[in-house]
């Protein structure tokens, strides 16, 4: 008897240690990453960063820090081989003010330092973040459109919106004064004059949002339909149940922005969605794909700080189109010195087709209220470091326990047959000590 139990120790001490041993492929996060900005951030290398990988700067809630994010995109960024940037303000909230300085001017050089030194693609930058991070990803978007191709706010305010110098979201529960598209589009031009293709834009927001982000939602959609010279709204599909998807196309039916109003039992943390956002934000951003956004193939340079000024008029006609994510609409591909390219294909069929499970947890980040200090309870839930270790990831990729292991459960990696091996064995022993007393 002893001799068996020796036998299924050894074994259960082989099983985990194998399946430590195949987790410890898995990215890992470099804390106070060294970009030389005037803000702190985390640093995720993914598991085999791809030939030419893109990037994800992931921004976190009002009384949030870096490591709030992490976990949202972990097990994408390992499936497709992108890095992501997790900036930290450093104080309650971003100053998300429409502005090529200060905290914006800190993040572009986070993701300068990542395309010099990992040799990441400049033209395939994107952004994604909730509340004070959404606000933070929709001005991104519109102040620095030579950097970043495509974002998803969760939720977000329209570039503008955010007060300059403000870090505990005055405007949290007011309206907007204008949802007049080109009032909103001016700001953006007023910062910076662009004459290429605007980033693609995703917005998600509760149709209960205890902070009125979802009154601000027709201004944001305004802003980015103004800039681009959009068409639309027309219905979208592949929303997640209780949903109501709207989508804006340009010339080309390529779709550049898409807004997702949740039921009006959605509050403002959208953590709490249940399957969790991120999977739908990588699809419809193309993350999951090895080139392009939002569908659309990139061209130009980008990634840099110095190209100010308006460049990266479209131009040429390949007659090229693009059939990655989703029906493919043929047209001359645009170049630039930044931009994105007009010709491609609609992402239409698949925006939000990808399922994503186990999320990194829910969560009462959120907005201060709008005094500007944090509360508690419905005046404005404060944000706990969801997504640290303790916590499931998203998209059915690594899950991370106290202990530091992790495994993929989704079944498909070399663990699951080192684990299916070990089972095995032991059901060996167990047969083998049967016969023994029989």
């Amino acid at each position: 008897m002893t001799r068996y139990r020796h036998h299924l120790a050894a074994l259960l001490t082989l099983n985990a240690g194998l399946l430590c041993a195949a987790a410890a492929h898995a990215g890992s996060w470099t804390a106070d990453a060294p970009f030389g900005a005037t803000l702190k951030g985390d640093l995720y290398t993914p598991t085999t960063p791809a030939a030419k990988p893109a990037i994800l700067v992931v921004i976190h809630m009002c009384t949030g820090h870096s490591t709030t994010v992490h976990g949202w995109f972990d097990s994408f960024a390992d499936q497709n081989g992108f890095y992501l940037i997790a900036p930290d303000a450093g104080k309650q909230c971003f100053d998300s003010s429409a502005s090529r300085d200060g905290d914006k001017a800190a993040i572009v050089k986070m993701v300068d330092y990542v395309v010099t030194n990992k040799n990441a693609d400049k033209t395939r930058v994107f952004a994604a973040g909730m509340s004070s991070g959404g606000c933070m990803t929709n001005t991104l978007l519109a102040v620095y459109p030579d950097i970043f191709v495509g974002g998803s706010a969760m939720p977000g305010f329209p570039a503008g919106g955010w007060p300059s110098g403000d870090t505990t979201c005055t405007k949290c529960g007011s309206s907007p004064p204008s949802t007049d598209g080109k009032y909103w589009g001016d700001i953006a031009r007023k910062a910076f004059t662009w004459s290429g293709t605007y980033p693609c834009s995703q917005q998600w927001v509760g149709g209960g949002d205890e902070y009125n982000f979802n009154g601000w939602l027709p201004a944001v959609a305004a802003q980015f339909q103004n800039l681009s010279n959009l068409t639309g709204p027309t219905d979208g599909t592949g929303a997640p149940s209780g949903w109501t998807r709207k989508v804006y196309k340009d010339a080309a039916g390529n779709v550049r922005l898409e807004t997702n109003l949740g039921p009006t039992s959605q509050k403002h943390d959208l953590e709490t969605v249940n399957p969790t956002l991120y999977g739908k934000v990588v699809t419809f951003l193309g993350l999951d794909k090895p080139t392009g956004a939002c569908g659309v193939t990139t061209t130009g340079t980008g990634g840099s700080t110095g190209s100010a000024g308006a460049s990266g008029a479209a131009g040429g006609s390949g007659g090229a189109s693009s059939t990655s994510g989703g029906t493919s609409s043929s047209g001359g591909a645009s170049t630039g010195t930044g931009g994105t390219s007009s010709a491609g294909s609609s992402n239409t069929s698949t925006a939000g087709s990808s399922p994503s499970a186990g999320g990194p947890g829910s969560s009462t980040a959120g907005a201060p209220a709008s005094g500007g200090s944090p509360a508690t309870g419905t005046a404005g839930a404060t944000a706990s470091s969801a997504g640290s270790a303790g916590s499931g990831n998203a998209g059915g990729g690594f899950s991370r326990d106290s202990g530091g292991c992790s495994f993929d459960a989704s079944g498909q990696s070399s663990s699951g047959a080192i684990a299916g091996f070990l089972a095995a064995a032991l059901g060996a022993v167990f047969a083998r000590r049967r016969r023994a007393r029989s």
